[in-house]
């Protein structure tokens, strides 16, 4: 069943922190783990705003530090 709309049969996984290649180069452990994971039918997939993770929501759920120079910088900055 699709998480979104909870009304028809979910085909799609959908990736809440995207799948880009520098993402799956600095967490290829964690990209396709299932806390990252959504499934969605075809039409909320494709038709409706999904939900996203920037890299510091996505390092919270996976209980792991940024890897990015940014996402590093980011973290520092709140963890001082």
């Amino acid at each position: 069943m699709c998480e979104l709309c909870g009304k028809k049969k979910a085909n799609h996984l959908h990736h809440l922190f995207s799948q880009t290649k520098l993402n799956k180069k600095l967490y290829p452990d964690f990209i396709h783990d299932v806390k990252n994971l959504m499934l969605l039918c075809y039409d909320c997939h494709l038709n409706k705003k999904v939900p996203k993770f920037t890299e510091i929501e996505f390092c919270r759920i996976m209980a792991i530090e940024p890897r990015s120079k940014t996402g590093k910088e980011l973290y520092l900055r709140h963890h001082d």
